[in-house]
C-alpha cells in the first residue's frame, strides 16, 4: 500500500508519501512549507516533489488522503478537489481526515480526562473538537464556537483537560478551573498523524469540506450594484 496525503486547509501547505504493509506506515518523503496563500500553484509542484524524492510513480498509488477542515475555505476546496479528481485518474479511493482530529491524533493514548485539539478561527473564535477519552466519545464535534462559549462548555467535562493546537493558548487563557494543559500549539496537523489516519481508516468515503461556519464572502443580493 503506497499512500499519497496532504494539506492545504490552513496556512501549511504539507505533502508525504509513505509505504505500508503490516506495521505502522513508513514515510517515504515528505515536505512542508508555511505559505499563507497559493496553495493552488504549490501543491501539485509539492506532490512531483515529494514522489521524486520517494522515489515512485503516481502509477504505484492506492490510496489518496486528505485534510478536510475546518480551516481556511479556499484552502479546504483546492485540497479536497485535487485529491478527489486524482483518485478518479487513478481509480483509487481518496479518504478525507478531518484537521482537527489529526492536530489531536498524538493524544489517542490518552485514557484519562479530555482532550481539545483547537484552532484559531479568528474574530473571537475557535474551531474546536472535544473528546472524552475513557468513551471515546465526542463531546463537541468539529465546529467554530466563540470562546466564551466553549470555556463554559468545557467547565462540565472530565478533568483533566489536555489541549492542543494553535487555539489551545487562546482557550487555555480564558479557563479557570479546570486549569488545563496545553501539550502542542501547532497550526496544523502533522502530516504523518494524516497519513496514520487514514492507514487505520475502516470507512472510504469520498472526502466533503468540514467548514465549521458560513463563507465571509457572500453572494451579492438581488441585482443590486455598487453605487460608483
Amino acid at each position: 500500500m503506497v499512500c499519497l496525503a496532504f494539506d492545504t486547509a490552513g496556512p501549511y501547505c504539507s505533502a508525504a508519501v509513505a509505504r505500508s504493509a503490516h506495521g505502522a506506515p513508513e514515510i517515504l518523503a515528505r515536505v512542508s512549507e508555511r505559505i499563507g496563500r497559493g496553495h493552488a500553484e504549490r501543491l501539485p509542484q509539492m506532490v512531483d516533489e515529494v514522489l521524486d524524492a520517494a522515489g515512485v510513480g503516481y502509477d504505484v498509488l492506492t490510496k489518496i488522503a486528505v485534510t478536510t477542515g475546518p480551516g481556511s475555505f479556499t484552502g479546504v476546496r483546492i485540497g479536497i478537489a485535487f485529491a478527489r479528481g486524482l483518485a478518479l485518474a487513478r481509480d483509487i479511493p481518496a479518504i478525507g481526515i478531518g484537521s482537527l482530529e489529526a492536530i489531536a491524533a498524538p493524544l489517542a493514548a490518552t485514557r484519562d480526562g479530555t482532550v481539545a485539539a483547537l484552532l484559531d478561527a479568528k474574530r473571537g473564535e475557535v474551531y474546536a473538537l472535544v473528546t472524552d477519552m475513557a468513551s471515546g466519545a465526542a463531546l463537541i464535534e468539529a465546529q467554530a464556537l466563540s470562546i466564551d462559549d466553549l470555556v463554559l462548555r468545557l467547565s462540565h467535562v472530565r478533568a483533566p483537560i489536555v489541549m492542543t493546537g494553535a487555539g489551545a493558548p487562546i482557550v487555555a487563557g480564558a479557563l479557570a478551573e479546570p486549569k488545563p494543559q496545553i501539550v502542542g500549539t501547532a497550526e496544523a496537523p502533522d502530516i504523518a498523524d494524516v497519513i496514520a489516519l487514514a492507514d487505520r481508516a475502516e470507512h472510504v468515503a469520498p472526502p466533503l469540506p468540514i467548514y465549521a461556519r458560513p463563507a465571509d464572502a457572500k453572494p451579492q443580493a438581488g441585482k443590486a450594484v455598487a453605487r460608483q
